[in-house]
């Protein structure tokens, strides 16, 4: 009789496993909870332990990943950077012009403004704020994208040769953050943001580009 292989569950393997996913859970739900306090109350408003209790978690367990709160929302500024210069990236490596790079980038903003509006309005808040910078690696990538896309937009003469990759970054990245939060906070207009919305800002960040 062929004997049958028997599988060993090791439960203290299982165990840590588990706790893994746990710790990523209240992980992610202290991020949104910072993220929406911030937004709401802003960043003194925003407490460790406001932030703890909408997360349901206890502020010790905040504290095993950060030292404090100015870490917790620097480290939430740097994911967010990080999703833009990884959107541009992207981009960059499948398109072979300016528009065709910028059109996505503002659809992103867009797709993120209908679906995660607090994570839009963080952004604008944190980018807009003088006890917060982005960090020096993540500015260097930044100045490097938009020096590549200096060298594709005189190519394609879509880019005024006089402009600096310190421009390209306003044009292209703050003007679509700062047009949905105007809209956000009705200043103008009482509409939402629809698809016509994103369309113009393409065409406003193409045409300010041309100079």
């Amino acid at each position: 009789m062929n004997s049958v292989p028997v599988l060993i569950i090791n439960p203290i393997t299982i165990h840590k496993k588990m706790a893994k996913v746990v710790d990523e859970s209240k992980l992610l739900r202290i991020k949104e909870a910072a993220i929406e306090l911030i937004v709401h109350k802003g960043y003194g408003g925003a407490s460790i332990s406001a932030i703890a209790r909408q997360a349901n978690v206890a502020a010790g367990y905040l504290y095993r990943f950060y030292g404090s709160k100015y870490e917790l929302v620097s480290d939430l500024l740097d994911d967010k950077i990080k999703d833009i210069t990884g959107q541009l990236e992207i981009m960059m490596d499948q398109c072979s012009t300016i528009e065709q790079v910028i059109t996505p980038l503002v659809n992103y903003f867009f797709e993120l403004a209908w679906h995660h509006p607090h994570h839009i309005r963080f952004i604008y808040s944190l980018i807009n704020d003088y006890r917060f910078s982005i960090l020096p690696a993540q500015l260097q990538r930044i100045d490097q994208l938009c020096r590549q896309l200096l060298l594709i937009g005189h190519e394609t003469r879509e880019i005024s040769a006089a402009f600096t990759a310190e421009e390209i970054y306003l044009m292209t990245v703050i003007y679509p953050v700062e047009f949905i939060n105007v809209r956000f906070k009705h200043l103008f207009s009482e509409d939402g943001l629809i698809q016509a919305d994103k369309d113009r800002v393409v065409r406003l960040c193409m045409g300010a580009l041309k100079g």
